[in-house]
């Protein structure tokens, strides 16, 4: 399981709001690789979470989410849980990949890159 957490804004102290969802049917990968974010910068990743488009339940737009959060002032969150509830960590979203199914056009699943 994973809590998805968006930024929607501040409050006064300029704390982050966050909006939070729980995705179910995820999957961790740790790793070590190297990706490009969208401004064309490198990071090293600690972890992939993957989720899969039929499995995973809520279906969402992660690439959509993370530009809100974006804008809204900070980075996507995702904190990852075991299949018991017991947090395992809390990352920050860099980088949202989707896999497509070939050759149709449909999604097969998504990768959140997180550091």
């Amino acid at each position: 399981m994973v809590t998805i957490k968006v930024c929607t804004g501040v409050d006064v102290w300029q704390k982050p709001v966050w909006q939070e969802t729980l995705v179910k049917n995820v999957h961790l990968q740790n790793t070590n690789e190297v990706r490009k974010t969208a401004n064309n910068t490198e990071v090293v990743l600690r972890s992939i979470l993957f989720i899969d488009a039929r499995r995973s339940v809520p279906a969402l737009d992660y690439d959509a989410l993370a530009m809100q959060s974006e804008a809204a002032g900070r980075p996507m969150r995702a904190v990852v849980m075991d299949f018991k509830g017991r947090r395992i960590g809390d990352y920050e979203v860099l980088v949202v990949d989707t896999g497509p199914n070939v050759p149709s056009t449909t999604t097969h699943h998504v990768e959140l890159g997180l550091v």
